[in-house]
């Protein structure tokens, strides 16, 4: 008895930390909409995951377990990642933190149709109604009255495409490899692919000038948003089951319209507020799992 109530008590637990896990992914798509109007990006993002890193460093006794296959997909994933990171930035420059969100959300209506390529796993019935419906979504989000599609929502569309390969394949390696190690790897070649993206296009800001608030910000961006998430997600993940993980995780773009209401003062149209809630009821069905049988 007490080790149900134990395993009960570490799944609440674990589904306090999904959930602030999507709260604090949700603040990001503002917040980096807002610092990139003064910062260039790849100098924002390599500062984002340095810190991220660094916020790793009482982990790094793991590096005894690293060998050549965890150091060559753990480089893979953390280069997949960031092309969809440069997606979903560049595309945050011309739309709203909201209609990002749920254009992310999409990869996980895409995850079933690579895992399909890559796996040759059947596409079930529902994921179907959910593609339909996410198309529509994304019309609804795309055509504006007044400008057409917004280059920024397709630039977002890439970056959903691109965390779905993400998913897939972390999905596989997170279960043979050391979790904490892995994300590590990942973490420094983020960091590593920003820094060289940003010298290359000789970005330049000064940093030494900045105010408090942007560094404080910042701080909250790479220890905050990129480290805790990264515990909290594993450390839930491993007490909670990969269904509810999933259907917790669709709050992110929730919280992402939310914040982007609140502190960016975004407005959007009864268009795009149907278009995304196509888009939730997509990934919604995605994520669900009906068992008819049981219900019967």
């Amino acid at each position: 008895m007490n080790e149900k109530k134990s395993k009960k008590k570490f799944k609440v637990i674990a589904n306090l930390f999904l959930i602030f896990t999507t709260i604090l992914w949700g603040t990001t798509f503002i917040i980096t909409k807002t610092l990139t109007q003064h910062i260039p990006i790849f100098l924002y993002l390599g500062l984002r995951y340095l810190l991220g890193t660094i916020g790793f460093i009482p982990l790094f006794f793991h590096f005894k377990k690293v060998n050549k296959r965890l150091l060559l997909l753990g480089v893979l994933t953390g280069f997949i990642y960031y092309i969809s990171m440069v997606f979903q930035t560049y595309g945050l420059q011309t739309t709203t933190a909201g209609k990002a969100g749920f254009i992310t959300g999409l990869s996980t209506v895409m995850v079933p149709f690579i895992t399909w390529f890559l796996y040759k796993r059947r596409v079930k019935y529902r994921i179907w109604i959910a593609v339909g419906l996410s198309v529509i979504g994304m019309a609804l989000l795309l055509l504006e009255n007044e400008s057409g599609i917004i280059i920024g929502d397709l630039l977002v569309l890439g970056c959903a495409v691109f965390c779905a390969i993400f998913i897939v394949l972390n999905d596989k390696n997170v279960r043979i490899f050391d979790v904490y190690l892995y994300t590590i790897i990942q973490l420094l070649t983020l960091t590593l692919l920003c820094f060289t993206s940003s010298l290359i296009l000789r970005e330049s800001y000064d940093l030494f000038s900045t105010q408090l608030e942007f560094w404080l910000i910042m701080l909250y961006m790479g220890f905050g948003a990129t480290s805790l998430t990264f515990i909290f997600q594993n450390w839930g993940q491993k007490h909670q089951g990969p269904s509810q993980t999933a259907i917790i995780f669709t709050l992110e773009p929730v919280f992402a319209a939310l914040f982007g209401f609140l502190i960016g003062n975004e407005s959007l149209t009864l268009f795009n507020w149907i278009g995304m809630g196509l888009i939730f009821i997509a990934i919604l069905i995605t994520v669900l799992k009906i068992n008819l049988k049981k219900n019967k």
